[in-house]
């Protein structure tokens, strides 16, 4: 039920963001590539974070309200949507233009790479049989704390990495090749 939090808050969010990226660029205030990264980073590890506070949150069986795995899930789709559509326009422009392609090629890894990485987090908060096969999944009051600590450490990771570009976007933004996406750059008459 709660792998439809993500398609629905797309589809909800999706119109929203553009909206407001329409609005803020016809403005001059659309924030640069940079903050919009450090943003979906930012709103990933406070999605993280609501799956912590509602595991420490838990009643005397273990379980917690769904509205923290919705609050955590549209908090992931938001930061998505601030971070996926720019991603690939963030790699052309801060790549050396003679190798472009390949840095996309490695995006594209890295993508690969975080599913490993999902699946290697998704075993340490695994919940596994009783001892030698007696059967059985644990009750969540002795599994909850678990899915908390992890819960806790990816959400402060993804806090600290969007506080890490916040503070390089000035420089992020100096070293983007603008003249990617202006004709007119090519001719001199660039930013």
């Amino acid at each position: 039920i709660f792998q439809a939090v993500n398609p629905v808050c797309i589809m909800i969010f999706g119109l929203v963001f553009s909206a407001l990226w329409g609005f803020l660029g016809r403005r001059n205030a659309e924030p640069n590539i940079a903050i919009k990264f450090g943003l979906g980073l930012l709103q990933l590890g406070l999605g993280f974070l609501a799956f912590w506070w509602g595991a420490t949150h838990h009643d005397t069986r273990g379980m917690t309200s769904m509205s923290w795995l919705i609050i955590g899930y549209t908090l992931h789709t938001t930061g998505e949507l601030c971070l996926s559509p720019v991603g690939l326009s963030m790699v052309t422009r801060l790549s050396p233009v003679r190798i472009v392609s390949m840095v996309m090629g490695g995006w594209f890894l890295a993508t690969a790479f975080s599913n490993l990485l999902a699946s290697m987090i998704a075993r340490l908060t695994g919940v596994h049989e009783g001892a030698e096969g007696a059967g059985g999944l644990p009750i969540p009051l002795e599994t909850v704390n678990v899915f908390g600590e992890v819960f806790q450490q990816i959400g402060i990771a993804g806090c600290v990495a969007a506080l890490i570009v916040f503070v390089l976007s000035p420089w992020l933004t100096k070293w983007e090749h603008r003249d990617l996406d202006d004709p007119d750059a090519s001719r001199g008459g660039g930013h």
